[in-house]
């Protein structure tokens, strides 16, 4: 795979003779508003920023990086056909984009800006390939868009930022992959998953990660986190328990609704922590029997605590 050339900035790429301009869009002679020329390996920041003629883009082969607001604004209404080799689509490169549907990206995208698709506002599906080199879901990528239902995250997925699906309300199954280590501040916020599945190697759950997800019910944590972040699942009204069977390093305050039961070992730190904020508990048995087919682990045997 071609890696870009760390040696020169971004802001030297972007006078680079490769580099497609706003200057070039406006002296184009002939050809379609938004069809680029083959050549060109980079598309400058603010190249089509609120261009209402665009209602398409087709890039060069030879594209490697989409830069900042390149196409916020435009109104396309097919989907982008990414070029394979395409390594970064910077920050709000398509933001506000409020005709778009549906995004494929290719396997070779790397970095993934911070508001990149944020309030595209009829964008319904979102595919990487599994192979995907991205690795992080970045800053509100997809913060308000509010018609999305179906996402598929690739395979090595670490980190899901801060806000990165906030208000995404029509939301309802996600894919969280093995590899996830870290659901940052209000990512899920107000989104209508019905199940969740959290990955055996989650190690934290951000400041309302799940915050007014009405739609749960259950939700089981790995003994992997080391961290729940206030109001984590706050608001979620019609989540009736949660189960932790290991002591986190740090639990915040009013993770769950005061309607919602705490399972839980007896005498353990959550425990203690259920007794303080006056939360219901049910307790489990110390050994719980995990089924080796189930992902996750996630199916238990847990028996009641006598008594």
């Amino acid at each position: 795979m071609e890696k870009p050339n760390t040696e020169i900035g971004w802001n030297q790429l972007r006078y680079d003779v490769r580099t497609y301009t706003a200057q070039n869009e406006r002296n184009r002679r002939g050809g379609e508003a938004g069809r680029i020329p083959a050549g060109y390996r980079y598309i400058g920041d603010k190249c089509f920023l609120n261009n209402g003629k665009v209602h398409e883009v087709v890039l060069p082969q030879e594209c490697r990086i989409i830069g900042k607001q390149a196409f916020e604004g435009c109104q396309f209404q097919k989907a982008v056909d990414f070029p394979e080799g395409l390594l970064e689509i910077k920050k709000r490169a398509f933001a506000e984009n409020h005709r778009l549907r549906k995004v494929v990206f290719p396997e070779s995208l790397e970095r993934l800006g911070a508001q990149a698709y944020q309030e595209c506002n009829t964008l319904r599906i979102v595919k990487f390939p599994n192979n995907s080199r991205c690795m992080v879901i970045s800053e509100a990528v997809f913060d308000s868009c509010v018609n999305l239902t179906t996402v598929r995250l690739p395979f090595r997925t670490q980190v899901i930022e801060r806000r990165a699906f906030y208000r995404c309300k029509e939301l309802r199954e996600i894919n969280l992959p093995v590899t996830v280590r870290e659901i940052g501040e209000e990512a899920f916020y107000f989104c209508a998953m019905e199940k969740l599945e959290l990955p055996p190697n989650l190690k934290v759950i951000g400041e309302s990660a799940f915050f007014r997800c009405k739609h749960l019910r259950e939700v089981y944590i790995p003994e992997s986190v080391k961290k729940i972040g206030r109001w984590a699942f706050h608001g979620c009204s019609r989540l009736e328990r949660l189960e932790i069977l290991h002591d986190p390093d740090e639990i915040g305050p009013w993770i769950i609704n005061k309607s919602c039961t705490l399972v839980c070992r007896k005498g353990s730190k959550v425990d203690h922590y259920a007794k303080e904020y006056g939360f219901k508990c049910e307790y489990v048995e110390e050994i719980c029997q995990f089924s080796a087919y189930a992902p996750g682990n996630a199916y238990r045997e847990c028996k009641p605590a006598a008594g």
